[in-house]
C-alpha cells in the first residue's frame, strides 16, 4: 500500500464523494421518513438505463441508513481487510515521501472525510444501493444544478450516479479490475477516473434529459470549481487524500467526455475493455486517444540482499498525479519544479518493514535525462527538511531514472544501490506496439544530502 486510504476504502470514498457533487440546496425528496419513494426510484432506474444505453441484468435493492450506520458499515469493512498497524504504515509511508503530513492519523482523517461527504453509495459486494438519511449539504457543483434548472436534483442525481456504478458492475465487472489493480495506485486512480467520469456524465445527461456538446462543455467547466468548493467544505482534509478523489470526478469526466465525443456510449464502454494505464493519460488524454503512450514499467529488484531480514510490506506505483501533489506540498504551488511531474513516465516503490521501522526503495522514470537530474535535486530539497538527520535518505540518478532510498536502504546505500541498478528491469512501451525490456543502467550520479551517510 502507498499512502492514502487503503484501496477498498479509497474506492468507497470515491463512490461516496459523488453525493457531494449531486447535492444542491434542495430537499432530499427521494427519502422521506426513513423510506425510499419507490415510484421516484423506479423512474430514475428506467431513465438512467435509457440514457446510459445499458440495462440492468439484476435488481439493485435500495436501502436507507443513518449517517452513523453508513459509517459503521464502512469502518467494519475497513477493519475486515486491514489492521490498525497496516493503516498506520500507510500514513507513515505517505509522510516519509511527502504526500501526507507528518504524524497524520490516517484512519481518523479518512473517517472524518467520509462522515463529512457521505450521502449515498453503491455497494459492489452487497450489490445494493445505500442512501443516507438526512444527508443535506450544499453541493460542490451548484453551478451544475443551475445549468439544468431548479428541479429537485439531489435524489435524482445521486441515485442516477450510483445506479450507473451498478450498471458498470453488472456489465464490466469493475470489482474484478479493482482487485487486479490492488498493488498499483496510479492505474487504480486512472480506472476510478473512468468509472466516476462515466457516472457523472450519465447522471448529468439523465437529469438534463440529453447529452449535447454544449451541455457537456458546461458540465466540465462547472467541475473545474470542485477543488475550491471542496476546500471550503473540508479544509482540514490533507491534499494527498482530497486531490486524488476530486481528480476522479473533474479530470475523469473530461476524459470520459472525450471518449463520448468520439463514439458515444460504445466508445465509453470500450474504456473498460482497454482502460487507461495511468493518471498521466487522464491528465493528458492525447497520450491515450492520440499517439498512445503507456507508462514505463519498472520491475524493481536487487534490494533484497541489502535488506536481508526485512519483510516486504507492499509494492506500488505513485504516478504523475500524486507526484505533483508531493512537489506542490514540498515546494509550493508556484514552484517551477512542478513541471517535472509532467515529465514522469513511470515509477515503482517497494516498502520494507522490520518491526516498527520502514524502508522505502523507489525508482522513477522521466521523459529525458535532464528532467531526472532536476527531479533528483528538487526532491532532495524536499526530503532534507522533511526528514532531517534522524531519517537517512539518499537519491541517485542515471540517464532518465532516479532511485530514492529512505530509511535502512539509505543507510546501506553502498550495498543496495549497485544491486538495484543492475537487477531492475525497465520496460519502455513504444507509442504503438509491444514494449521492449532492457536491463537498467549501472550506478549513476548521487545527489548527496547533508544528512546522508558518506560513501
Amino acid at each position: 500500500m502507498i499512502a492514502g486510504p487503503p484501496r477498498r476504502l479509497r474506492l468507497r470514498i470515491g463512490l461516496l464523494l459523488a453525493a457531494s457533487i449531486a447535492l444542491a440546496a434542495c430537499a432530499y425528496a427521494l427519502v422521506r421518513d426513513g423510506a425510499v419513494d419507490q415510484t421516484r426510484a423506479e423512474a430514475v432506474e428506467a431513465g438512467i438505463q435509457k440514457m446510459r444505453a445499458l440495462n440492468f441484468t439484476a435488481p439493485v435493492p435500495i436501502v436507507v441508513e443513518t449517517r452513523d450506520e453508513a459509517q459503521h458499515d464502512l469502518e467494519a469493512e475497513l477493519h475486515r481487510e486491514y489492521s490498525d498497524e497496516q493503516i498506520a504504515a500507510d500514513g507513515q509511508v505517505g509522510a516519509l515521501i511527502g504526500l501526507l503530513p507528518s504524524g497524520i492519523d490516517l484512519q481518523a482523517s479518512m473517517m472524518a472525510l467520509l462522515r463529512s461527504q457521505v450521502a449515498g453509495f453503491y455497494d459492489p459486494e452487497g450489490k445494493r444501493m445505500v442512501l443516507v438519511e438526512g444527508a443535506i449539504n450544499p453541493g460542490l457543483s451548484v453551478r451544475t444544478a443551475q445549468l439544468i434548472g431548479q428541479r429537485d436534483l439531489t435524489g435524482e442525481l445521486l441515485l442516477a450516479h450510483e445506479l450507473t456504478h451498478a450498471l458498470q458492475d453488472q456489465h464490466f465487472a469493475i470489482q474484478a479490475t479493482l482487485t487486479r489493480l490492488k498493488d498499483n495506485d496510479d492505474p487504480l486512480i486512472a480506472y476510478k477516473s473512468v468509472t466516476e467520469g462515466d457516472a457523472t456524465l450519465a447522471s448529468f445527461g439523465y437529469v438534463a434529459g440529453r447529452l449535447d456538446p454544449h451541455g457537456v462543455d458546461l458540465l466540465i467547466a462547472s467541475l473545474a470549481g470542485m477543488p475550491d468548493a471542496f476546500a471550503a467544505q473540508s479544509g482540514d482534509t490533507p491534499q494527498g487524500l482530497s486531490e486524488p478523489l476530486i481528480f476522479q470526478y473533474s479530470a475523469g469526466t473530461k476524459f470520459v467526455a472525450e471518449a463520448y465525443r468520439r463514439g458515444g456510449w460504445n466508445a465509453v464502454d470500450a474504456l473498460y475493455r482497454d482502460p487507461p494505464r495511468s493518471s498521466r493519460q487522464i491528465m493528458h488524454p492525447e497520450l491515450y486517444f492520440g499517439h498512445r503512450i503507456d507508462p514505463v514499467l519498472i520491475a524493481l529488484e536487487g534490494y533484497q540482499a541489502a535488506l536481508a531480514g526485512w519483510q516486504e510490506l507492499s509494492q506500488n506505483t505513485v504516478g504523475e498525479l500524486q507526484l505533483q501533489i508531493i512537489l506542490r506540498r514540498g515546494l509550493g504551488k508556484d514552484a517551477p519544479q512542478l513541471a517535472l511531474a509532467d515529465r514522469w513516465t513511470g515509477d515503482r516503490m517497494v516498502v520494507m518493514r522490520n518491526g516498527t521501522s520502514l524502508a522505502v526503495v523507489w525508482m522513477l522514470a522521466f521523459s529525458d535525462d535532464r528532467s531526472a537530474q532536476q527531479f533528483a535535486a528538487a526532491y532532495t530539497t524536499i526530503l532534507d527538511p522533511l526528514l532531517g538527520a534522524p531519517t537517512s535518505h539518499r537519491i541517485d540518478y542515471h540517464e532518465d531514472l532516479v532511485l530514492v532510498t529512505i530509511g535502512e536502504g539509505a543507510r546501506r546505500f553502498n550495498q543496495l544501490a549497485p544491486s538495484v541498478w543492475s537487477a531492475t528491469k525497465i520496460s519502455r512501451p513504444a507509442r504503438i506496439g509491444a514494449a521492449a525490456s532492457v536491463p537498467s543502467a549501472q550506478l549513476g550520479s548521487t545527489v548527496q544530502s547533508p544528512h546522508a551517510p558518506s560513501r
